[in-house]
C-alpha cells in the first residue's frame, strides 16, 4: 500500500514538474507523446493518434530539427498540455520553390477538399526520408502504393456522374510495376509519367500525361521509339494538333500497360488488327474525315493474313507487320516501308524469296486502286454465275424432287390406308408449323440484322417494323393454336385418347435400346412400336414446354413494363436469355430430329403425306407400329365376328 502511494505521489510531481519546467525542445515533447495511446484531433476534427518516438523523428531528414521548427504555434508555450488543435504545418517556411510549383499543381489547386493530398499525405509526417532511400514512402518501390492511399478510395467510384476504375490496381498489373518488382530501376513509376510537385489535370496543356504531351513523357525512357513514332504520320498529325491521331496511351494503354507479348496486352500480335489499328481505320467517321479510303481495314481482316491471325496464326502478317510499328507513313513517301522502292524488302522480312511481282500482287485497297476495277468486274461476273448456274442447279433438282412428290402421292392413293389425324389435328400441324417457321425467321433476324438472308428479307420490305408485326402476329397465332389443341384434348374423345396413348412409360425406354440394338447390327429383331414410339412422344412434351416457356419469355419481352410490376427486375434479361437459346434448341431439334422422320427418313422421302391428309399407309404402319397394327387387326376381326353373329 505505502509503494503504491510513493508511485502516485510521484507520478503527481512529474505532472507538475514537466507543467513548471517545461522548454522549447523535443524531450518536452515526446514526454507526452512517447505514449502509444495518446490521441487528439486534428484539423478536420477527426481524432488521430498522436504518438510520436524519438526513433521516428532520428531516421528523418528532419532529425536535426526542434518540433517547434514545424509546429511554430507552439514556440514559446510554457503552459502544457498544449492546445488540443494546432495549425497546420507549413511546409513552405522552408521549401517555399517546391511549395510554390505544388501550389500550382492539380493537387494544390483544390486546397479546400479534405481529401487533397498535402506534403505529409505524400512525404509522411515525422518520418520523412529522402527519395532514395529504400524505406521512404516516396521510393519507386513504395510510390505507387503512397498514391493508392489516395487514388484507391472511393471518391470518383461513388460518384453518380463520373466514375473512374483503380488507376493504381491496374498499374500493378502492367509491365512497369513488373519490372520494378525485379529490380529495374529504371521502370516507371506515378512521378515519371504524371510528374512529381508540378503534376497537372490531363487537360492541362502542360500536363505531362496531355494527349499532346504524352508521347514526349514516354519519350524519357523509350528515346529511340519516340524518335521512330515521332516521323512518323501518327507522330507528325499529333504534333500539327490533330487530336484524332493515336499517341502511345491510345495504343498501349495507360497504366495497365502490358508487354507485346503478353496475351493480354492489346498489341499482342493476336490482338493488334483488330482492337488497335482497327479501332480507328475501322471507323466510318474518322476515314472519311481524313480521306484514309473506305473499308481498307475490312479488306485486310478478309485477306489470308486477316485469317490467319484470327484462327490463332503467329505468323501471318499484322498491320505492323507492314506498315510498321511506330514510324508508319503512307505509301507515297519515299521512306515507307510500303514505298515502291521497299515494298520488295518488306516482304522479304516474312517470305525470303519474294520479288517485285509478288510485292505488288497483294493490297487491301478494296475497288480502288490498280487492279481494282478489274476485281470488281470478276467479282460481278461471279456473282452473276453463282446466281445463274446455283439457280439453274436448284430449279433442276427442285422439278425432280417435286415430280417424286407426285408420284408418290399417286402411289400412296393406291395403297390401304388408315386414318391417322382427322381434319382438325391436320389443320393445327399446318398452323403450327407456319407459325413456328414465321417465327424463327423473323427471329433471327432481329438477332441477326447483319445476315444475308436478312438482308434478302429487307429486299423485299421486310424491315424492323414489319418484321416486328409479323413475329407478333405468329406468337399470337401459336397461342391461339395451343389453346385450341388443349381444348381439343379436354372436349373430343380422340383427343383424350391420344392424350393417353402420348403418356411417356417403362416400355419407351426398352423400345430405345431395342431400336438402338437393331440399327447398330447387334440384334436382328426391330423395336415393336405401339400407336407413337419414343420419339413422337418426346417431340411432343418438348413442343409442348418449349411452347409454354417461349410464350411465358415472350410475354415478358412485350409487355416488360407489366412483368416488373410482379417481378424483380431480372426477369427481362433473363427472359431475353431463355427466349433466345430456346428458340435455337427448338429449331435444331426440328430441324435435326423431326425433319429427319418426316422428310429425310429412307422410308419417308421425299416426304411423309400423314401431316397433310392425315392418311397413313397399312404397309407403313405394319412396318414402324407392328403393335397397333395388331390392334387395328384385333379391332377388324372383332368387327367381322359380331357381323357373323349378327347375320
Amino acid at each position: 500500500m505505502n509503494k503504491l502511494k510513493t508511485i502516485f505521489l510521484f507520478s503527481i510531481f512529474l505532472c507538475f514538474s514537466v507543467t513548471a519546467f517545461a522548454e522549447d525542445d523535443n524531450e518536452t515533447c515526446l514526454s507526452c507523446h512517447d505514449d502509444s495511446e495518446l490521441t487528439g484531433i486534428n484539423f478536420h476534427g477527426e481524432e488521430v493518434l498522436m504518438y510520436v518516438t524519438s526513433d521516428s523523428t532520428d531516421v528523418s531528414v528532419h532529425a536535426d530539427m526542434m518540433c517547434i521548427d514545424c509546429h511554430v504555434d507552439l514556440e514559446g508555450v510554457d503552459d502544457y498540455p498544449h492546445e488540443e488543435v494546432l495549425e497546420l504545418v507549413d511546409c513552405a517556411g522552408c521549401h517555399d520553390d517546391v511549395a510554390e510549383v505544388f501550389d500550382a499543381s492539380a493537387h494544390g489547386k483544390v486546397q479546400h477538399n479534405e481529401l487533397t493530398p498535402n506534403c505529409a499525405s505524400c512525404h509522411g509526417k515525422h518520418t520523412i526520408r529522402s527519395s532514395d532511400d529504400a524505406d521512404a514512402t516516396t521510393s519507386k518501390h513504395n510510390l505507387s502504393f503512397t498514391c493508392a492511399n489516395c487514388h484507391e478510395k472511393k471518391m470518383l467510384s461513388t460518384d453518380p456522374d463520373i466514375k473512374l476504375s483503380s488507376t493504381s490496381g491496374r498499374y500493378m498489373k502492367g509491365i512497369h510495376a513488373k519490372r520494378l518488382a525485379e529490380g529495374v530501376e529504371t521502370a516507371a513509376t506515378c512521378n515519371d509519367c504524371h510528374g512529381v510537385h508540378d503534376l497537372k489535370r490531363v487537360s492541362h496543356s502542360d500536363s505531362k500525361v496531355n494527349k499532346m504531351n504524352v508521347p514526349k513523357t514516354c519519350a524519357k525512357c523509350h528515346q529511340a521509339t519516340y524518335v521512330k513514332y515521332s516521323r512518323g504520320i501518327h507522330g507528325k498529325a499529333l504534333a500539327a494538333g490533330i487530336l484524332d491521331s493515336p499517341n502511345c496511351a491510345d495504343c498501349h494503354g495507360e497504366h495497365e500497360i502490358l508487354g507485346i507479348h503478353d496475351v493480354d496486352s492489346p498489341v499482342n500480335y493476336a490482338q493488334l488488327s483488330d482492337y488497335v489499328c482497327g479501332k480507328c481505320h475501322n471507323d466510318d467517321r474518322l476515314t472519311a474525315k481524313y480521306g484514309l479510303g473506305k473499308d481498307r481495314f475490312t479488306t485486310y481482316q478478309d485477306t489470308y493474313h486477316g485469317l490467319a491471325i484470327k484462327g490463332g496464326s503467329i505468323k501471318a502478317a499484322t498491320c505492323a507487320s507492314c506498315h510498321n510499328a511506330h514510324d508508319i507513313l503512307p505509301s507515297t513517301n519515299p521512306a515507307s516501308s510500303l514505298h515502291l522502292d521497299n515494298r520488295t524488302q518488306t516482304c522479304q522480312t516474312c517470305h525470303p524469296d519474294a520479288n517485285d511481282a509478288f510485292a505488288a500482287s497483294y493490297t487491301h485497297m478494296a475497288e480502288s486502286g490498280e487492279y481494282g476495277q478489274l476485281n470488281y468486274l470478276i467479282k460481278v461476273i461471279y456473282i452473276l454465275l453463282i446466281i445463274v448456274v446455283i439457280g439453274g442447279m436448284l430449279a433442276h433438282n427442285a422439278i425432280i424432287f417435286i415430280r417424286y412428290m407426285i408420284m408418290r402421292s399417286r402411289y400412296l392413293k393406291t395403297q390401304k390406308s388408315v386414318k391417322r389425324l382427322n381434319g382438325n389435328l391436320v389443320f393445327q400441324h399446318i398452323i403450327i408449323t407456319v407459325t413456328f417457321i414465321v417465327l424463327v425467321l423473323t427471329g433471327f433476324a432481329l438477332k441477326f440484322p447483319n445476315a444475308w438472308w436478312v438482308e434478302s428479307l429487307k429486299f423485299v420490305g421486310m424491315f424492323e417494323s414489319a418484321r416486328g408485326l409479323i413475329h407478333r402476329i405468329s406468337a399470337v397465332a401459336m397461342i391461339y393454336i395451343s389453346i385450341h389443341h388443349v381444348v381439343y384434348i379436354m372436349a373430343t374423345k380422340d383427343g383424350r385418347t391420344k392424350i393417353i396413348k402420348m403418356l411417356p412409360a417403362w416400355s419407351d425406354l426398352k423400345e430405345i435400346k431395342q431400336n438402338m440394338m437393331y440399327y447398330l447390327g447387334l440384334s436382328k429383331e426391330k423395336a415393336q412400336f405401339g400407336y407413337f414410339d419414343y420419339t413422337m412422344k418426346a417431340e411432343y412434351w418438348a413442343l409442348a414446354w418449349g411452347t409454354f416457356v417461349m410464350v411465358f419469355t415472350g410475354t415478358v419481352l412485350w409487355f416488360p413494363t407489366f412483368y416488373t410490376t410482379y417481378f424483380p427486375p431480372w426477369i427481362v434479361s433473363v427472359s431475353e436469355t431463355i427466349h433466345h437459346y430456346e428458340a435455337w434448341l427448338a429449331m435444331l431439334a426440328i430441324g435435326v430430329f423431326h425433319f429427319f422422320f418426316v422428310i429425310f427418313h429412307p422410308d419417308q422421302y421425299p416426304m411423309s403425306f400423314t401431316w397433310l391428309n392425315g392418311d397413313m399407309p397399312e404397309d407403313e404402319i405394319k412396318h414402324h407400329h407392328p403393335r397397333w397394327y395388331k390392334e387395328l387387326q384385333d379391332e377388324e376381326a372383332a368387327k367381322e365376328s359380331k357381323k357373323t353373329d349378327e347375320s
